[in-house]
């Protein structure tokens, strides 16, 4: 099976150094947006590694979710042992389960079903991380739009990107 993109990090080499760079732009993120009024490396220092844990989460919970959503497809939990299997499975398989399926291994907007799904989990993804960030950032900050503003960029820089981006940009073989 072909790996999509947004499963690539979670191999050990990568994650080696996704998540360390992944904490050390989390410590920029929080760091920048603050106001000189604040204590900022004394907040930086307190939030970042909840936040990284948000955002590790986030990318983790993507991954994982759509990673799922695969298993619809009866191709994919079938484990056919023949070309003949395969053909006689895909065949019964409705068109909209298999353009989903193509869609999330390579090409997430070459099918409405796969892009509608993706887009859906971006945005709860990103809601969900926003909402944690700023109780993490409520703690540290008293100023409400302080809080916003650290919320909005942190969200936004941290956001799941990568499940957005397509796995054929990658590979010629899908």
């Amino acid at each position: 099976m072909i790996t999509p993109i947004w499963l690539m990090w979670l191999i050990t080499p990568i994650a080696f150094i996704f998540i360390p760079l992944k904490l050390l732009i989390d410590w920029f993120v929080i760091y920048l947006p603050l106001d000189k009024k604040y204590q900022r490396k004394e907040i930086t220092v307190k939030a970042s590694w909840k936040i990284w844990l948000t955002d590790i989460g986030a990318h983790l919970l993507a991954a994982g979710l759509l990673y799922l959503s695969l298993y619809i497809d009866p191709l994919f939990r079938a484990s056919p042992s023949s070309f003949d299997e395969v053909k006689e499975i895909s065949n019964q398989t409705p068109d909209w389960i298999v353009a989903y399926y193509e869609g999330v291994i390579a090409n997430p907007f070459n099918s409405i079903f796969s892009a509608a799904v993706v887009l859906i989990l971006f945005i709860i993804l990103i809601f969900a991380q926003y909402k944690l960030t700023q109780k993490i950032y409520g703690k540290y900050i008293d100023e409400d739009k302080q809080i916003t503003k650290s919320a909005i960029i942190s969200t936004l820089v941290m956001a799941p990107w990568i499940i957005l981006i397509p796995t054929a940009l990658f590979t010629p073989i899908v």
